[in-house]
């Protein structure tokens, strides 16, 4: 059975979540079988009170007898803080892991995680790639890709992953672009492609996050100010705390991995998670 803590209406165990006055979140699972030995757990795990919820079915499912529980997760917080970068500040992802491991899920599957380092800290799990979203946003972008077209990768650690796509679709041409950030602020301070001409073809950036945009933005107008044709972003993780709409990117692929949508432009598509997992 599964229980999907993201789309309710989808769940086949019923549950009420809420929250106390007291701010500490709770969930009741409504009618669980007496003959389930099997439960599967989708949620996001966009705020601490998400990683608490998660944990809370858990142990709903424990009490009632049900014997080993698998869960998907489709955001990881802290997935970007994989490492300590400057004195004084905490190892954040190892955190979120050892709350997770005191869960004693029997299996963990994460979609593209920020970097292999979640999969070695969280115990049983493995990585969803995002080679389904990337397929999914090519279909849906076919007038561009029946053309020659670039996949581009924003940074060095993402180059692994675009080879890994760009072998798996036949892609003939990827991109490496180089960003320059300053550790202590964070703060972008400029980019750098090895491509000199994309002869008005058309440019997919692939990425796993989208926060603000601002690396995207750059991106863009780096790519345009080599010849680039229209500039498409494929993200699996859409944050997009300044909006959607982000300067020089024609278009955008996302997810609702880690947030609902209401309203999107029609420059932008956002698919259901549950369908690129």
């Amino acid at each position: 059975m599964n229980l999907n803590l993201i789309t309710p209406q989808k769940s086949e165990i019923a549950f009420k979540s809420f929250t106390f006055p007291d701010g500490q979140p709770h969930i009741k699972l409504e009618s669980i079988p007496t003959t389930t030995k099997h439960v599967h757990i989708l949620t996001r795990l966009s705020t601490m009170n998400d990683v608490f919820l998660c944990l809370a079915a858990k142990n709903a499912l424990d009490y009632a007898g049900v014997e080993t529980v698998d869960v998907t997760i489709s955001y990881l917080m802290a997935a970007r803080m994989d490492r300590v970068m400057t004195q004084g500040e905490p190892f954040s992802l190892k955190i979120v892991a050892d709350i997770l491991n005191a869960g004693q899920f029997r299996k963990v599957h994460i979609f593209d995680p920020h970097s292999d380092v979640a999969t070695a800290l969280i115990h049983r799990s493995m990585a969803i790639s995002n080679l389904t979203l990337v397929k999914k946003a090519m279909e849906a972008f076919s007038s561009l890709t029946n053309k020659d077209y670039y996949l581009v990768s924003p940074d060095s650690g993402a180059l692994k992953k675009v080879y890994k796509i760009a072998e798996a679709i036949g892609a003939e041409r990827v991109a490496e672009c180089i960003k320059f950030r300053d550790v202590k602020t964070g703060q972008l301070s400029g980019f750098k492609t090895f491509e000199e001409d994309f002869g008005q073809r058309p440019c997919f950036i692939i990425d796993d996050i989208c926060d603000g945009g601002g690396t995207f933005a750059g991106l863009a107008a780096l790519l345009k100010s080599r010849n680039a044709g229209k500039v498409i972003l494929i993200v699996s993780h859409g944050i997009f705390s300044r909006g959607l709409s982000i300067e020089g990117v024609d278009y955008v692929v996302s997810t609702n991995s880690f947030k609902e949508f209401s309203e999107t432009p029609s420059s932008v598509r956002i698919f259901p998670v549950e369908s690129v997992l």
